[in-house]
C-alpha cells in the first residue's frame, strides 16, 4: 500500500479495496490508472481526463498492430494485485479486460510515439480521411476522389493491345465487349490515322482490337487506340521482315526533296539513288505506284525506315545479263547502241547488256580515240569475240565486220596513198584503212637520213608492196623499188 501513492499523476487517498469496483464497471479507467506507473512524461496526466478520443484513435493502431507495447498490461497489474489484502473472484477477469484494449497504453505514450504508426501507414498514398486509410490494403489503386472518373484499366495495361466484339458502331465511335467481359470504346479519332469513317470497316458482330490508352472515359469503358495497334503490329511485322530479307510491297504517296515516301502500315523513306539505277529526273511521276522494296535500314527506336529498290533492280541486271551472255556465240552478229565512251573503247548495248569494242577494234585503221569513229547513241553492227559469264565481260568488235584490207594486198603490187605521218625510221603511207611503212632505207637508191628529205605528210605517192603479215598486221613499202619497176 505504500508504493501506489509513490506513482506521479495517481490519487493516494482512494482505499485500494475502493479501486477494485470501478476497474469491473469501467475498464478504461482500471487501465489508466495501471498505467500510471509506467508513464513518466506528465502528458499521461492531460490524456487520462479526456477519454472521448481515446477509443477513435484506438482504431488505427490496431490497424498498425504494433505487438511491443501488448506486455505492458500484465506487467502493470501485478502491483495492483499485490497491493489488495483479499482479492475477490471477480478481479481474475481484470486483466482480461485490461488487455482488450492494448492501444490504451499506446495512446498514453508520448504524442510522437502515437502518431508515428498511423504516418508509416498511410505515407504511400495520402488518405483523405481516416476510415480510408484504415481499410485500404497493401498494393491497392490509389482511392479516387469524390465526383472524379474511374480509371479505365489497371496501369500496367497501358499499351497492351486487347480485342472484343463490336456490340454497336457509328461514325463517331465503336462500342464492343472485351473477352474479359469489360466494356471498351474505339473513338474515331483513334481509329486510324486517315479519319475513316468506322462503318466503312466494321459491322457489329465483327471482332477488333485497340491498343488501351489511359485516356479516362465518362462512362467507365476502356478507351481503346486501333491506330496505335496498327501502327505496333505493322512494326512487329516489319521488324520480322527485316530480319528475313524478304521483299516488302508499299505505295508511294508523296515526294520529298531527296527522296519519295513509301506507304507500308507506316512511313517508309526511299532515297532518289535507290529509286532506280539511275537516279530519275521526275520523282512526281511515281506517286501512286506499288512497287516492291528491300530494307535498308530499320530502327525501332527511332522508328526509322529506309527502303531500297536499286538492289533488286540490280539483281535483275545481273540474272538478265547472266541468261543473256550464256545465249551469246562467239562469232555471231549483234546491232547495239553506243551507250558510253571511254579511252579505251566504247561500250555498246547489245539488248541490256554492255559490251566492249576495244580501240584495236573499231577499225582496221589506227584510231587514236573513240569519238572519232562513234557517238554515243549511234546504232552500230558487232561482233562477239569472246565472252566471260563469270567475269560478265563481252568483247566485241566492229572492225571485223569490214573487209580487211590486207586481204587484197599481195607483194609485189604498185600501190598510190598519201603519206599519213612522219617517223625516224621512216614514213607511213595510208592505203584505205590501213597503213604500210616505207623505212629510210627504201626511200632513195642513195643513203637518206631523214624522211623530210624525200617525202612530205599528205603527199601523194606510188610505192610497191614488198610484204604482207596479216598476223603482225604490218605491210612494208618501197619507193626505190617502185620507181625501178617504172623503168624496169
Amino acid at each position: 500500500m505504500s508504493e501506489v501513492p509513490e506513482a506521479p499523476g495517481v490519487n493516494p487517498e482512494p482505499a485500494p479495496s475502493s479501486e477494485s469496483a470501478p476497474l469491473a464497471e469501467a475498464p478504461e479507467a482500471s487501465t489508466a490508472e495501471v498505467e500510471a506507473p509506467e508513464v513518466a512524461d506528465p502528458a499521461a496526466e492531460h490524456i487520462t481526463p479526456d477519454p472521448e478520443p481515446e477509443p477513435e484513435l484506438a482504431s488505427e493502431p490496431e490497424a498498425a498492430a504494433v505487438p511491443e507495447p501488448g506486455a505492458e498490461p500484465a506487467a502493470a497489474a501485478e502491483p495492483a494485485t499485490a497491493a489488495e489484502p483479499a482479492p475477490d473472484p471477480e478481479p481474475e477477469p481484470e486483466p482480461e479486460a485490461a488487455a482488450e484494449p492494448p492501444s490504451v497504453s499506446e495512446q498514453a505514450a508520448p504524442p510522437s510515439e502515437a502518431l508515428a504508426a498511423p504516418r508509416a501507414e498511410t505515407a504511400e498514398p495520402p488518405a483523405p480521411s481516416p476510415e480510408i486509410g484504415a481499410t485500404a490494403d497493401a498494393g491497392a489503386a490509389p482511392p479516387v476522389a469524390p465526383g472524379a472518373a474511374a480509371p479505365t484499366g489497371p496501369p500496367s495495361e497501358t499499351g497492351k493491345i486487347i480485342g472484343g466484339v463490336i456490340t454497336s458502331i457509328t461514325a463517331d465511335e465503336v462500342e464492343l465487349t472485351l473477352d474479359d467481359g469489360r466494356p471498351a470504346v474505339i473513338n474515331r479519332r483513334n481509329f486510324d490515322d486517315q479519319n475513316t469513317d468506322p462503318t466503312t470497316v466494321y459491322n457489329v458482330g465483327d471482332r477488333a482490337e485497340g491498343a488501351v490508352l489511359s485516356r479516362e472515359d465518362p462512362r467507365k469503358r476502356v478507351t481503346l487506340s486501333r491506330a496505335w495497334a496498327l501502327k505496333k503490329r505493322s512494326w512487329e511485322r516489319l521488324a520480322a521482315i527485316a530480319e528475313s530479307g524478304e521483299l516488302l510491297s508499299g505505295t508511294i504517296s508523296s515526294v520529298s526533296k531527296k527522296g519519295v515516301i513509301v506507304d507500308v502500315g507506316v512511313r517508309g523513306f526511299v532515297p532518289a539513288t535507290h529509286l532506280e539505277l539511275e537516279p530519275p529526273k521526275d520523282l512526281k511521276s511515281y506517286v501512286g505506284k506499288t512497287l516492291d522494296f528491300k530494307i535498308l535500314e530499320f530502327d525501332l527506336d527511332k522508328e526509322r525506315l529506309v527502303l531500297s529498290r536499286r538492289s533488286l533492280l540490280l539483281k535483275d541486271q545481273r540474272k538478265q545479263m547472266h541468261d543473256l551472255m550464256a545465249s551469246l556465240t562467239i562469232g555471231e552478229t549483234r546491232t547495239g547502241t553506243v551507250s558510253s565512251l571511254a579511252d579505251y573503247g566504247a561500250f555498246v548495248d547489245i539488248g541490256g547488256v554492255n559490251g566492249l569494242v576495244h580501240l584495236s577494234e573499231l577499225s582496221w585503221s589506227r584510231v587514236r580515240h573513240p569519238k572519232d569513229m562513234v557517238t554515243v547513241g549511234d546504232e552500230v553492227q558487232v561482233k562477239v569475240l569472246d565472252v566471260k559469264v563469270k567475269k560478265r565481260r563481252i568483247s566485241l568488235s566492229m572492225r571485223q565486220l569490214a573487209e580487211d584490207p590486207l586481204a587484197r594486198l599481195k607483194p609485189g603490187e604498185i600501190v598510190t596513198g598519201p603519206v599519213s605521218r612522219l617517223v625516224d625510221f621512216g614514213a607511213f603511207v595510208d592505203l584505205g584503212g590501213v597503213e604500210g611503212l616505207v623505212h629510210l632505207s627504201e626511200m632513195a637508191e642513195y643513203r637518206v637520213t631523214s624522211p623530210e628529205e624525200i617525202v612530205t605528210p599528205g603527199e601523194e605517192i606510188r610505192t610497191i608492196v614488198l610484204s604482207v603479215d596479216k598476223k603482225r598486221r604490218r605491210i612494208e613499202l618501197s619507193i626505190r623499188q617502185a620507181v625501178s619497176h617504172d623503168f624496169g
